[in-house]
């Protein structure tokens, strides 16, 4: 999981296809497809393809990892100037 903010405010994607998570917020995550990629790789990667953002690997920084469902929490700081395509119809 990933939490991208800038120094204002906290940028999360907003899903808004039917279902139980519609209208929810939530952070970029996802599975790691290749047991070989690294939690981070994964993360970067996601980024790029959920809101089209090139993040270099130095700038994602490792938070924690949640033990009871097993995945890592990053950080990830944007200029305030930053667009980002974090609003999707459907999934």
């Amino acid at each position: 999981m990933v939490t991208i903010y800038d120094e204002q405010d906290i940028r999360m994607s907003y899903w808004l296809k039917k279902g139980n998570m519609q209208h929810l917020w939530q952070s970029v995550c996802k599975s790691m497809k290749d047991y070989n990629e690294s939690s981070r790789h994964v993360a970067i990667r996601e980024i790029l393809e959920e809101i089209e953002l090139e993040v270099i690997l130095r700038d994602l920084q490792y938070l924690f990892n949640n033990s009871e469902y097993n995945y890592d929490v990053y950080k990830l700081k944007v200029y305030s100037q930053t667009k980002l395509n974090y609003t999707k119809l459907t999934k």
